[in-house]
Order: C-alpha cells, then sequence, then structure tokens
C-alpha cells in the first residue's frame, strides 16, 4: 500500500508530453513519458526495488488514503408474488391474432429491429423478480428496460435506439417457429407501478406475454470458493494471489483497466483524475502471434509494463484476441476470415508433443495444417509468458474470449471451441509447464463450457449504455459450474455503479473496462462519453472497491 504522501507528490507531476490514446485500429500511437518518482519506480538494475515496494505496504492505518463514499442503503422486503400480463391488452403495441399458434391469451405483438413496446406493471414490494418474457423469433435479441417515459432514444454509441430509462438486460432467443419463455433474471422493481418496456436489438420478435415473479439474487454460498489454483502445479505466487481472490470474492471488487500496449496509459489518466490507481493492469496478448497486423505488433515494452506492475504491487491480466493463423485473410472475427477451427480439430493425443514431432505428424496427414498452425500461436505466445513466469508474475489468463456469443472464429461451433481450450491448457500446463497462470473462462455459454477442472474464475463481458449491476449475467455464469468458481466482468463499457452492486449483491470479483476511447481522449485525459467524472470518483474513492494502494503485499499474505 501507497503513502497519501506519494499520492500527493505524484499528483504534482507533470506529464511531460501528452499522451495519445486509441485513434483506431491499425493506427500507431504515441505516447508522452510519464515521469514517477524513484521510490515509486520499479526497474531491472535496482537489487532494493523489491524490498522498498514491501516496505510501502508495511504502514499503520492511519497513513492509508481514506474512502470517500460509501454503497448506498436500498430497500429489499422479499414476498411472494406472480402475475401473467398478456400484451396484446396490456401493452401499447398493435395485436395480432394470425399466422402463428401456440400463443397464450387471444393474441400475440410482433417487434422488428429498433420496435418497442412498453406497459405498466404494479408489484407489492421494493426487491428483486424475475421477467419472464414468452417469444417466438428468428435469431433475436429483445432488451428489457426499466423506466423512464417509453420514448426512443439514441443509445451512449450509436449502435441502435434504446428506451430511456434503466436497461435492466436482454433475453436472448434461437429460431424457431414455437412460442417459448426466456428469463431474465434478479430485476429490481420498486414498490407500486413500474413501466416496463421492451425492444427488440436484433432480429424480430413475436411476443406473446410477460410474466414478473418475486426472485432472488445471487446466492451467499456462491461466493464460497476454492482457495486453490486448478493447476496443481501453480507457483507460490499465483497460490497466493488465488487465495487473496478467494477471501475478496463476496466483500469487494476489485477495479481492472485495460491498458494500450507497452503502457499505463489509461491507468495514469484515471490516477490524474481520481487520485487513485486501478489494482490490475489488463491487457491482450494477440499482439505476439504471427500474422496480428496492428501497430502494436509484438511490442517490446509490453510484457516489461506488465512485470514492473506486479513489482509495484498490482495485479496482472491477460485477454488472448487471436488473429487467425493464416497468412490470408487473417482476423478475430469469424465473418472475416475462412479460417476453419473444425479442420484442426484432432482425436490424437498431441498436446505434450514438441514442434519436431508434430512436424512429423503434418507430414504424415495425421493432423491438419490448421492444426499445426494454432500449436504455432500457441508456442509463440506461451514465450512471451514464461517471460512473465521467469519473473514470478502471476497472470490471470483469459483466452478465447466470448466464443459462444458467435463472433469469432474460435467460436464456430461448441465441440470445437470446448476441445481448443482444453487443448490450449494442457499445451500450457503439461508440455510448456507454466506455472504461473490463473485461467479464466470466458465463453458467454453453459454449451462452451470445458468443465469445472479447467477454469479458476468465469468471466462475463457487458457493454450497456445503462447503469447495471449485471446480476442477472452472474447468475447466469454461477449456474455454468458444478463447483462454484469465482465470477468476474473481464469486460465492460462502463464501470459498474458500487451502489447496485450492493443493491444486487452482485460482488464481481473485479471489473476491467475496456481500453482507449472508452475511457481516455487522443490527448490522454479522460473521456467522459462512457462514465461521468462523478461516477469515476465515486468509484475509485469508494469503500467497496478496491485500488492499488488497498492491495496487500502478496509476498507477506
Amino acid at each position: 500500500m501507497k503513502l497519501k504522501a506519494y499520492r500527493r507528490s505524484l499528483t504534482a507531476l507533470v506529464l511531460t508530453a501528452a499522451l495519445t490514446a486509441l485513434a483506431g485500429c491499425g493506427t500507431e500511437i504515441k505516447y508522452g513519458e510519464v515521469t514517477l518518482p524513484p521510490e515509486y519506480t520499479v526497474t531491472e538494475n535496482d537489487p532494493d526495488a523489491t524490498k522498498e515496494i514491501q516496505q510501502e505496504t508495511m504502514i499503520i492505518p492511519d497513513l492509508l488514503s481514506h474512502d470517500t463514499y460509501s454503497p448506498s442503503d436500498f430497500i429489499v422486503d422479499p414476498a411472494e408474488f406472480e402475475e401473467t400480463y398478456q400484451l396484446e391488452f396490456n401493452s401499447d403495441a398493435q395485436s395480432y391474432t394470425s399466422g402463428l399458434t401456440g400463443f397464450n391469451g387471444t393474441g400475440f405483438i410482433c417487434l422488428s429491429d429498433n420496435a418497442y413496446a412498453s406497459l405498466t406493471v404494479t408489484v407489492p414490494t421494493s426487491q428483486h423478480y424475475d421477467i419472464g418474457v414468452r417469444l417466438c423469433s428468428n435469431n433475436t435479441k429483445v432488451a428489457v428496460i426499466v423506466g423512464g417515459s417509453g420514448a426512443v432514444v439514441p443509445s451512449y454509441d450509436g449502435a441502435y435506439n434504446t428506451v430511456d430509462g434503466t436497461e435492466a438486460g436482454a433475453v436472448y432467443a434461437g429460431g424457431g417457429n414455437e412460442f417459448d419463455t426466456y428469463k431474465l433474471r434478479g430485476v429490481y422493481l420498486n414498490r407500486g407501478e413500474n413501466r416496463i418496456t421492451l425492444q427488440v436489438l436484433t432480429g424480430a420478435a413475436y411476443i406473446d406475454e410477460l410474466t414478473v415473479k418475486n426472485a432472488d439474487t445471487v446466492p451467499k454460498l456462491a461466493y464460497e470458493i476454492s482457495n486453490s489454483p486448478v493447476d496443481p502445479n501453480a507457483s507460490m505466487n499465483v497460490k497466493t494471489v488465488k487465495r487473496y481472490l478467494a477471501d475478496v470474492y463476496g466483500n469487494r471488487v476489485i477495479t481492472g483497466q485495460y491498458c494500450s500496449s507497452g503502457t499505463e496509459t489509461e491507468i495514469n489518466a484515471i490516477y490524474m483524475a481520481t487520485g487513485r490507481y486501478a489494482a490490475m493492469r489488463c491487457a491482450d496478448l494477440g499482439i505476439f502471434t504471427e500474422y496480428y497486423d496492428g501497430y502494436d505488433k509484438n511490442d517490446e515494452n509490453e510484457i516489461n509494463t506488465a512485470a514492473n506492475w506486479w513489482k509495484r504491487g498490482g495485479l496482472v491480466s491477460y485477454t488472448w484476441y487471436w488473429q487467425s493463423p493464416q497468412e490470408e485473410k487473417s482476423s478475430c472475427f469469424a465473418k472475416l476470415t475462412d479460417f476453419d477451427l473444425k479442420k484442426a480439430v484432432t482425436e490424437d493425443d498431441i498436446a505434450v508433443l514438441s514442434p519436431a514431432s508434430l512436424e512429423a505428424y503434418v507430414q504424415t496427414g495425421r493432423i491438419s495444417h490448421e492444426c499445426a498452425m494454432l500449436i504455432n500461436d500457441m508456442d509463440a505466445v506461451a514465450q512471451k509468458l514464461k517471460l512473465l513466469e521467469a519473473q514470478d508474475v502471476p497472470v490471470l489468463f483469459r483466452p478465447l474470449p466470448e466464443a459462444g456469443n458467435g463472433w469469432y472464429w474460435w467460436g464456430c461451433d461448441a465441440e470445437s471451441g470446448r476441445w481448443l481450450y482444453k487443448f490450449l491448457f494442457r499445451r500450457y500446463t503439461e508440455y510448456h509447464q507454466l506455472t504461473n497462470l490463473l485461467w479464466v473462462w470466458d465463453g458467454e455459454s453453459y454449451d462452451y463450457y470445458p468443465g469445472d477442472e479447467y477454469a479458476d474464475f468465469i468471466g462475463m463481458d457487458i457493454y450497456t449504455g445503462s447503469n447495471i449491476s449485471g446480476n442477472a449475467r452472474m447468475l447466469d455464469a454461477i449456474a455454468y459450474t458444478i463447483k462454484c468458481r469465482g465470477t468476474a466482468l473481464t469486460e465492460c463499457g462502463r464501470i459498474p455503479d458500487p451502489d447496485l452492486i450492493a443493491r444486487d449483491n452482485a460482488y464481481w470479483l473485479w471489473f476491467a473496462l475496456w481500453k482507449g476511447d472508452y475511457i481516455i481522449n487522443s490527448d490522454g485525459t479522460i473521456q467522459y462519453s462512457h462514465v461521468t467524472s462523478t461516477e469515476l470518483d465515486k468509484a475509485y474513492n469508494n469503500e467497496l472497491f478496491i485500488t492499488l494502494d488497498e492491495l496487500p503485499d502478496f509476498s507477506r499474505y
């Protein structure tokens, strides 16, 4: 933990050149130099650097920084309640009685892209409710918005229109000709009348009825997780971090921030605005794969920056957005590449084979060229992780994110996606014998879950224009596992509101705000289109959220 005097001295620093944020994919970013006082900088040439950082943690409580805010109190008064509303009667949309069968009541409503319908529901107490939407659709996403006037206004990113009020979440429905109920769980409604709006964000939906039923939030037992890593050979530092995370889970939330490659630009900008640093630095390992073509490819500063962050007392997390391993049409996105993961899948047990043996398998046709290229990229990224292992840096490792959303080539189908994740796990833990990883699975779909023995934590990503706790997504994540795993908000477009986290009992283990213009302008200053200055200060100076200065000395934990 750092002295308040450090914070005051750092606040007095002047950024000697303008920091430059992400100006768009493929554009080089140039960052100005940030000068830190010698006692706060860790270098490889200073044999006492680590010792000094450890000494900083041994500070009496009166000298520590104090949080300004604490979560607000909300009334939660559980009571039994259930009511169903026929939308042809209760909503303000046009009703239909023909074209489909199997609906309840006398008809249904139809909503296409961006269309919406509103109704008023009355509940007896202020508490959490499950909202069931019975619909028939062709692959659609329907937002559920609570409150507001029902007027359509532009969304925060211009991608679609949304109704004013709080977007509690969304239900997703596949294609089909039959009505079925899709549930959004843990929606907080105030006692009395509540306006609920349904808006189709993608596709088209025939909506029959809406059911509101009393519900619980995240159960207490979900926060009881193992303090041992899934890799039995994990290093002592990894075991220590896992033990700390297990202790924190369900009580407080760790602040995290994605950073541009090789920098702490986004984190420094937050410090300049709030006086606090994020506890966790997050970045992307995709820059080290063969066919990645961004300006920051193989950024030589990236690994050193991550190692220094750990030595300063912070946590390190890496995601891997994987550019498809092919020379032509290489991309993360399934629609922009013709790389076929199914061609790489093999039943042969090759996870621990050497490159020479694998080449022999290719030559004899036992494995495909696609499989060999996958392993080539895996091995390249492993070498970067070994650089961190050599410095005893634990990494919260999140490969193959959001597979279940269907956006990326590694999510082409669930069976292939599970095979790839398991193969990567074994390649890294058995062949490369990496011992510095905590495994974060973020498949966004139960169908892609590889099993509890492959995941230390479960990730969920939320991008929304409203302030929500995301407890519905947390409830989904908890249902994936047999044994409880800590659940993290591994990507978000807004910093979660600590008031709502406490209200909904949705204590994400950590959150990680995306980088670039989600938080900074082109000159490196805070960009307030995704978060207001008040919200940012409230989050980073809140007793519920853990910042860098509040992390323990892991060498003594």
